[in-house]
């Protein structure tokens, strides 16, 4: 009866969930509260996905290949213990779409890519809709990513590892969507690119018998590439358009025993990126460029005491984040000044609730709740006469919000496993499909496959 029960309850979600999937590592969405989990820093409970951070933690998983399936788009990444060619250490491979260390809010916002840096060319430079043999590819959607990753101990107590990834695509082709339209432009070729190569090393240390420090830092060089060539007799201009950027993240985990079954633990994390985009709507001319350039910083601070046990764990977190922004738009005309925008956010408290629990030799189910309030103020500057600075400064009211996330793993033989998290909203609008109605990922509910070795 109970592997008809596990036919039935496997069916089920692969009927729901085959319709459209969001690649996910669902065990970190629940347990940290985010969306996008390959970009936040571990949390209280080390997950598998936590490896393309801090490569250290591949030493304590077994053999492993987790994928993830969202339409036709793939991702997954894997573990192999290196003693079976007389190796010390673990190596890590990761292909696909989204994992990695490409951050997608380079420029503004969680979620936001190389289509968002379209958003921003577009109005200076004018030519979005581009086209390859009659497809539109005015946004590039499928980011690919390779990295490689490597973890060892060195004596008794030291674990360090490093990691390399590098995420880019590309497109080129023709400006016309319709090859057999008459048109000036029907010879303009463009090019289109996206790529960041990142490095990243991580250290694990007991400081103590019942101490332990984790260390994990990332530096990376995302860049954007957008070019538009006329052909003879074309009415269009020569456009170019350039990202350069910076990416550097440092996190810091401290894991105190207390007894067997309770640890406290805290979470650092800063991040700091940025870059200068640059758009040219007409190269021939001079002085009529477009500059905005970006810097942000952020710093988080989470912790609390974890329960652990046989099949469970139940963590509670307090903590706050602060957030700062400098941007600034200039424009190559004589006499005219950069307009300025500072934004500023900080969140505090911000309070969550996590557990999970193995209810049976196969099936864990896992939930959390997070709270927070956050406030923002900008100070902006939006005058571009050289000789006037003109600072206001908004500030917006304090805003709440609670989110929860629910969770499970389903174990099956010969070590496959599904791991899958659903949005609140799934229970209130229910799966996109059915409905209509959707609030992040199409389906509300995302899925991941894997199997230890």
């Amino acid at each position: 009866m109970r592997r008809i029960g596990q036919f039935i309850l496997i069916g089920t979600l692969f009927l729901i969930l085959a319709a459209n999937m969001q690649a996910t590592d669902s065990r970190k969405i629940v347990l940290t509260g985010a969306i996008y989990h390959e970009l936040t820093p571990s949390g209280m409970v080390i997950t598998s996905v936590d490896s393309l951070l801090n490569p250290i933690y591949m030493l304590d998983h077994p053999d492993f290949v987790n994928i993830d399936y969202d339409g036709a788009i793939y991702s997954g990444f894997g573990f192999a213990k290196m003693e079976s060619f007389g190796l010390p250490g673990v190596l890590g491979l990761q292909i696909g779409k989204r994992y990695g260390s490409y951050r997608n809010n380079i420029w503004s916002g969680p979620g936001q890519d190389i289509n968002s840096l379209n958003g921003l060319v577009a109005p200076i430079c004018g030519q979005t809709n581009v086209g390859v043999d009659g497809v539109n590819v005015t946004n590039i959607n499928g980011v690919r990513s390779f990295g490689l990753y490597y973890a060892l101990p060195l004596g008794d107590k030291l674990k360090a590892g490093f990691g390399l990834n590098y995420v880019g695509r590309g497109v080129s082709g023709n400006r016309i969507t319709n090859p057999q339209s008459v048109s000036t432009e029907r010879e303009d070729t463009f090019k289109k690119k996206i790529s960041t190569m990142m490095f990243r090393a991580g250290l694990g240390y007991p400081l103590k018998d019942n101490l332990n420090l984790a260390i994990d830092i990332g530096l990376g060089k995302p860049k954007y590439l957008y070019e538009y060539a006329i052909a003879e007799g074309s009415t269009a201009d020569n456009e170019k358009a350039s990202l350069s950027g910076t990416d550097m993240d440092a996190n810091i985990r401290i894991d105190y025993r207390i007894n067997d079954n309770t640890d406290f633990i805290a979470n650092v994390n800063y991040l700091s990126y940025g870059g200068s985009l640059k758009g040219d709507p007409d190269t021939d001319i001079a002085d009529d460029a477009t500059t905005l350039k970006r810097a942000q910083k952020s710093l988080v601070f989470l912790a609390g005491p974890l329960l652990h046990g046989e099949g469970y764990n139940v963590g509670f977190q307090v903590g706050f984040m602060t957030d700062k922004s400098q941007e600034e738009r200039s424009v190559e005309t004589a006499d005219t000044d950069a307009q300025k925008n500072n934004p500023s956010s900080s969140y505090f408290p911000i309070l969550r609730i996590l557990a999970e629990k193995r209810l049976f030799n196969w099936f864990t189910m896992r939930a959390s709740i997070t709270y927070e309030t956050s406030k923002e103020k900008t100070l902006t500057n939006p005058d571009t006469d050289p000789a006037t600075e003109d600072w206001k400064t908004l500030s917006a009211q304090a805003t709440s919000s609670l989110a929860p996330a629910f969770g499970f793993t389903i174990n099956m033989k010969k070590g496959f496993f599904i791991e899958a998290y659903m949005y609140d909203t799934i229970f209130l609008r229910g799966p996109w499909f059915l409905t209509g109605n959707s609030s992040g990922p199409d389906l509300n509910m995302g899925v991941s496959l894997g199997i230890k070795l």
